[in-house]
């Protein structure tokens, strides 16, 4: 069995985030977002103002948006120098979560089992 991420392995691959904007987030494991509004797609064009963890949780703020993505016990984030948004294929390994930089680049959130552990939380920004 893999180690667990720490949070400082998690915040090196966040750090990465902030200022890039956000071409797409797709939630692909069935029962993963928790919440109905906004939809993952409100999120496309806004730039990422921060990104931090605490334990296994962590959060990606934009102007306009909050998302808090739970990587329970098992999941681990993967940064991906080229990331496209997720197509099924034959013999491919579906991420839970994956989201996709305008740069070109993204982060996949991946689960050792089938049994997808992983939540993403949307919210619209509360601040004035």
């Amino acid at each position: 069995m893999a180690a667990v991420q720490t949070s400082e392995e998690i915040q090196a691959i966040l750090s990465r985030l902030e200022g890039e904007e956000i071409t797409t987030l797709q939630v692909l494991g069935i029962n993963s977002l928790k919440s109905l509004s906004p939809m993952p797609d409100a999120l496309a064009g806004e730039k990422i103002e921060s990104a931090h963890v605490s334990d296994r949780m962590f959060t990606v703020t934009t102007a306009d948006h909050q998302a808090i993505f739970d990587l329970q016990r098992t999941g681990k984030l993967v940064w991906l120098p080229k990331a496209e948004p997720y197509v099924m294929t034959a013999g491919s390994s579906r991420p839970t979560v994956r989201l996709v930089l305008a740069g070109g680049q993204g982060l996949d959130l991946t689960e050792p089992a089938k049994t997808k552990r992983i939540t993403v939380t949307l919210s619209t920004s509360t601040r004035a």
